[in-house]
């Protein structure tokens, strides 16, 4: 029998009552009053369990009613505490074990956010229903055309013209004639097209009459954003940057704002750049379709001087995310790498 000296906290209450508990062979405990001698209640073994142990903290037993016992010698361990209760405050005041989670952890993470969450999104995106694309696309269409973009200012026989070329290169390359789909756009970002998860390939102005006496570098572009649909890039990073975040929500405790994160990842389209194995991948597509067309893979590398000498070395800031194509000479491997491997097909 063992005599423990503390505080009954009441069930729902801020009220407490010092009291000598009593803990018998059985683990049976019974609180008296130190007061008055009174026995103010008795437990059996199955009626509580030991709390949490934490460092230099007296350990709490927690009863099913909804009180607690705190004794007042934070030195004092329960007879019944078992290993796994222990551990934590074991592992907490070995330095050892301290210094390797610190640099376990930023190598976990590592892990997990260049690694096994990559990779996992990729594996999961084909196994998406397609409406899933669908939505992601019309949503972030929407948002763009409501925040960056403008309706074309091209003649509608130049847009007709265009489109023309388009239904011919899709059924010439023998492509989903029905998920892809050409816009044209006006807007401040200077020469640029982008693809949307749906097949939507949006192209501005600017590009339209920068590329105007080269036909067959636009073809080049646009197939490379046909690339990036085909591959499903758009789905994948939406998808990466999804899991990364649920993993930050969950490793902070905070999952509320989940659900809302997940509906809106369309939005995020506005700020993901596609990574440098994404933009190879679409470079190789281009390269391999314009061969199919019988035309050189030299025409993107053409597409990509045009595009330094329309932008030169000041980069459209404001643009970043949406503005892949910049933002890839910009940081990503030079241009001159990306003209070579074109013209070396």
């Amino acid at each position: 029998m063992i005599e423990i000296i503390g505080d009954y906290h009441l069930s729902g209450s801020a009220q407490f009552i010092c009291v000598r508990a009593v803990l018998k062979n059985d683990h049976s405990i019974s609180l008296f009053s130190r007061e008055s001698g009174e026995l103010i209640h008795q437990y059996f073994a199955s009626d509580y369990e030991v709390g949490t142990v934490i460092p230099s903290l007296s350990i709490d037993l927690e009863f099913n009613d909804g009180s607690l016992f705190t004794p007042d010698d934070a030195s004092f361990k329960w007879p019944q505490l078992t290993s796994k209760k222990t551990l934590a405050s074991w592992l907490e005041t070995h330095w050892t074990f301290v210094i390797g989670a610190s640099l376990f952890v930023p190598f976990f993470l590592w892990i997990m956010v260049t690694k096994v969450l990559p990779a996992a999104a990729d594996a999961s995106v084909p196994l998406l229903p397609d409406f899933v694309a669908q939505q992601t696309g019309k949503q972030t269409l929407a948002v763009l055309d409501e925040t960056m973009l403008e309706p074309s200012k091209l003649k509608q026989e130049q847009q007709d013209e265009l489109r023309n070329q388009w239904q011919q290169m899709i059924v010439q390359l023998q492509l989903p004639n029905q998920k892809l789909h050409l816009y044209f756009r006006d807007a401040d970002i200077g020469a640029n097209a982008f693809a949307l998860p749906d097949g939507s390939v949006i192209v501005t102005d600017d590009i339209v009459e920068l590329m105007k006496p080269h036909p067959n570098a636009l073809k080049a572009v646009l197939l490379h954003e046909i690339g990036h649909v085909e591959h499903q890039h758009g789905m994948k990073q939406l998808a990466r940057s999804t899991a990364i975040t649920m993993l930050f929500a969950l490793m902070l405790g905070d999952i509320e704002g989940a659900g809302e994160m997940i509906i809106g990842a369309g939005s995020s389209l506005l700020q993901a750049s596609f990574s440098r194995d994404m933009e190879r991948e679409a470079d190789e597509y281009s390269h391999q379709q314009l061969k199919q067309l019988g035309i050189s893979p030299s025409a993107f590398g053409e597409a990509i001087k045009l595009l330094e000498q329309a932008h030169g070395e000041k980069l459209d800031k404001s643009a970043k995310g949406l503005n892949h194509w910049l933002e890839y000479l910009n940081s990503h491997p030079s241009s001159e790498e990306r003209i070579e491997k074109a013209n070396n097909k």
